[in-house]
């Protein structure tokens, strides 16, 4: 995933996959405004933090 958004000048994308029966995966997209923030609160991480110091510095002492 990192080659990928390094690939296409991105610093933050949403990766979308799906997964089959057989537990083959499939890569769907990378959306560079996915929807995160549920996942925040699920996982108790400060990921909007995290994000915004990526975002504003070009890197995160969360790396």
């Amino acid at each position: 995933m990192a080659r990928f958004l390094a690939d296409f000048g991105m610093r933050f994308g949403a990766f979308d996959f799906a997964v089959t029966a057989d537990d083959a995966w499939w890569f769907l997209e990378c959306n560079p405004n996915g929807q995160w923030a549920w996942l925040q609160a699920a996982a108790g991480l400060p990921i909007t933090n995290a994000i915004a110091d990526l975002l504003a510095n070009g890197a995160s002492h969360h790396d």
